[in-house]
């Protein structure tokens, strides 16, 4: 595996496990970024690995498109995408109206969780076949 797509990885472990420690003191605002975080870095230590350029995007919809169309099939649906494209933008205020139904709830951010460790599982074979 290329030093860079390692390096994609190990700063994805690292977001997750800086969600779940903010998920226990009730931050999920931060909680949602750093989960959306660690998935758009799996994808983007995919298409690393893969020789694949992708733009410089925090699209998890698009990335992981980019991913299917390299023969890639990674545990992540449009639905799910789309939840972590509107909750990523929970990093700003909510009075701006980028996050369509308001602060991020703590259901919010376990859905995030949910979804990253989902796709972290579905990464490990990806990791085995290099």
């Amino acid at each position: 595996m290329k030093s860079e797509t390692e390096e994609w990885l190990k700063i994805s472990q690292e977001e997750y496990e800086s969600a779940m420690v903010l998920l226990e003191k009730g931050l999920n605002r931060m909680v949602c970024y750093h989960a959306q975080q660690s998935v758009e870095k799996i994808l983007k230590a995919i298409l690393t690995e893969r020789d694949i350029d992708f733009s410089r995007t925090h699209n998890i919809l698009d990335l992981r498109n980019a991913v299917h169309s390299v023969g890639y099939e990674i545990q992540l649906t449009d639905e799910d995408s789309i939840f972590l494209n509107s909750i990523y933008r929970s990093r700003y205020p909510s009075a701006i109206g980028l996050i369509p139904s308001g602060e991020p709830t703590r259901a919010d951010a376990e859905k995030a969780i949910n979804i990253a460790q989902i796709v972290i599982e579905s990464i490990e074979s990806f990791k085995r076949e290099r």
